[in-house]
C-alpha cells in the first residue's frame, strides 16, 4: 500500500469531518412547534340558594329583591344570595312553622343561618301524592313523622282535595277513618259521605292555624 503524502493525508481528514458533520446535520431532530397550552377557565362557585314551599296551600313572599307566588307543596325556587337573606329574614317565623324550607341542594347555607332542610321535615312530595296508596298504618306513621300544623294540614287539605276528586284510592274506609281520628273528626264529612248519609259540611281548619 502506497504511503500517503501529508497533503493527501490533510485532504482525507478534512473529507471525513465533512462527512461527519453532514451525518450529524441530519440526524439533529426537526425542532418542534411550541405547544399553545390553554389557561385553566375559572367558574366561580355559585351563591344561589334554593327554597322549597312546603305548604299545601297558596302562599305570596315578597321583598325589595322578590316576588314570588308559591301553589303547590314542594315547588322550588331559585335566589341569589341576596334575595335569600333578605326572604330569610323577613320569613323566618315561615321557616319556624315548616311552609319554607331550605332544599337540601343548599344544605350549608342552611346550617349557617340555622333553617330546616326540606329533606329533614318528615313529610316528602312523594309521600304526600301516596296517600292514596298507603295502609292505614303507614299514614299514621307518616303523621307522627311530619310533627308541624303546617305539615299535617297539607295531609288533610290533599287528602280532601283528591276525595272530592274521587281520585282512586281516596275513598277508602280504611284510610278515611284513620284520619279522622287523628284529626279528632277532621273526616267526619267524608267518613258519612262513604256510608252514603247527607252531612253538613264543617270548615277544613281542623289543626292550629299555621299561616299569618
Amino acid at each position: 500500500m502506497a504511503t500517503k503524502t501529508k497533503a493527501e493525508l490533510e485532504a482525507y481528514i478534512k473529507q471525513l469531518e465533512e462527512r461527519l458533520q453532514a451525518i450529524e446535520a441530519g440526524a439533529k431532530p426537526v425542532a418542534e412547534e411550541p405547544k399553545v397550552v390553554a389557561a385553566p377557565t375559572y367558574t366561580p362557585a355559585s351563591t344561589d340558594v334554593v327554597i322549597v314551599y312546603t305548604s299545601h296551600s297558596k302562599g305570596h313572599m315578597e321583598g325589595s329583591q322578590f316576588s314570588l307566588d308559591a301553589n303547590v307543596y314542594g315547588e322550588e325556587f331559585t335566589l341569589s344570595r341576596s334575595q335569600f337573606d333578605e326572604l330569610a329574614g323577613k320569613y323566618r317565623h315561615w321557616f319556624d312553622k315548616g311552609i319554607l324550607a331550605v332544599s337540601y341542594k343548599s344544605a350549608a347555607v342552611a346550617a349557617a343561618k340555622g333553617l330546616p332542610v326540606d329533606r329533614d321535615n318528615g313529610l316528602s312530595v312523594k309521600d304526600l301524592h301516596g296517600l292514596g296508596s298507603m295502609t292505614p298504618e303507614q299514614i299514621e306513621k307518616l303523621w307522627n313523622k311530619a310533627k308541624l300544623d303546617s305539615l299535617r294540614m297539607s295531609i288533610v287539605t290533599y287528602y280532601k282535595e283528591q276525595f272530592l276528586a274521587d281520585v282512586p284510592g281516596y275513598r277508602d274506609r280504611g284510610r278515611v277513618d284513620v284520619l279522622n281520628r287523628l284529626t279528632e273528626g277532621g273526616f267526619d264529612a267524608e267518613s258519612v259521605a262513604l256510608s252514603g248519609k247527607r252531612y253538613k259540611a264543617h270548615p277544613i281548619d281542623l289543626i292550629t292555624d299555621t299561616e299569618e
